[in-house]
């Protein structure tokens, strides 16, 4: 396909599912202030009556939330117990990889707010040789390892304590726009096994996984849900940055999911060097269709150059051979599978 940007936003033809409308306009927005038209009808203000209102019944804990450090944890921990005093189990997973600064913002708050928080131990080692592994593999999306264990395990802490909500900062104004063909599935277990065997000749024994059967039990026999509770607010990111500071003295990080050494390396580094791929597309993109930039503005960003902290292993990474996830084991027709049943009965309700 022949070069081509958005007209509206930032998105440009490294999407390989990209589409272009007469006036220049891309699918991403389209499908994008779609969902918006929904959230504001349906979440706004009649759905944030109701989830409060079910927290507020539960029985032990109100909710689990998972805290990173990062701005969009911090803002659901405010939301729940600063303005509605709804108390949630805080916990956080120490990978080996988080900012000092991250840490640091987690314990202001649960300190400030006296909220109970677990850390939640895993193998390092074996954690570290899973991420060599997907770094081997030549694969786009080397956060697999990260994103799969953080679900696995608060799926687990959701169980051993009887909540039923979990509470998650996935958000419409700042992440309503990612290209699938960015990465690929992080719940593909198969897959994880897969390529931690081929690399490091072993089975992966010492993490917290989730098949698709225990998620599907997890979600629709135990019945715990997902609520992505910055979708019931106009959830503006600079604005909460300033709250935070002013509140918690929340110290800022600068780009989206910063956090993280590991994941700032992966953003800056990885993605755009080896696959010519910038997530601040994305990211700006969700954030012009929020209101929350102007195109001038994300394309003068987009000019500066990534910085990335220095691994010591950027030019032995690039010797690796670019491949596709579908080049490893998967169980995609069945994710496929659960994903439009799921879509059906959704619609149907």
């Amino acid at each position: 396909m022949e070069y081509k940007v958005c007209k509206n936003c930032v998105m440009d033809t490294s999407a390989e599912e990209i589409t272009f409308n007469e006036k220049g306009i891309c699918n991403f927005c389209i499908e994008y202030q779609k969902k918006e038209k929904v959230r504001k009808a349906e979440f706004l203000h009649p759905g944030r009556h109701w989830i409060f209102h079910e927290l507020r019944k539960q029985k032990g804990y109100s909710c689990l939330l998972g805290l990173s450090g990062g701005i969009d944890s911090s803002m659901c921990l405010h939301y729940l117990m600063a303005e509605n005093g709804i108390k949630p189990l805080c916990f956080s997973i120490d990978n080996g990889w988080n900012d000092s600064k991250a840490d640091e913002n987690i314990m202001r708050m649960v300190e400030k707010l006296k909220v109970p928080f677990y850390r939640f131990t895993i193998n390092l080692k074996e954690f570290s040789d899973l991420q060599i592994a997907f770094v081997k593999a030549g694969v786009k999306n080397i956060e697999i390892p990260t994103d799969h264990i953080l679900m696995a395990a608060t799926y687990k802490m959701a169980m051993d304590n009887g909540i039923k909500y979990i509470i998650s900062g996935g958000n419409l104004a700042t992440e309503g726009i990612m290209p699938p063909s960015y990465g690929y599935e992080a719940r593909d277990l198969t897959h994880i096994k897969a390529i931690f065997k081929k690399f490091m000749n072993r089975k992966l024994k010492d993490l917290p996984t989730i098949s698709l059967f225990q998620y599907l039990y997890c979600r629709f026999i135990k019945g715990i849900k997902i609520i992505n509770l910055l979708d019931f607010y106009d959830y503006k990111r600079e604005e909460a940055k300033k709250l935070l500071a002013a509140e918690y003295g929340w110290k800022d990080y600068y780009e989206k999911h910063e956090e993280s050494i590991y994941t700032k390396w992966f953003q800056n580094f990885y993605l755009p060097v080896k696959f010519q791929l910038d997530k601040r597309r994305p990211h700006y993109s969700s954030m012009i269709n929020s209101g929350q930039m102007t195109r001038k503005e994300a394309m003068e960003k987009l000019a500066k150059p990534l910085k990335y902290p220095q691994l010591g292993c950027e030019e032995r990474v690039l010797k690796y051979e670019k491949r596709s996830h579908f080049d490893y084991p998967t169980n995609l027709w069945l994710w496929s599978l659960f994903s439009n049943i799921y879509g059906i009965i959704s619609n149907r309700k």
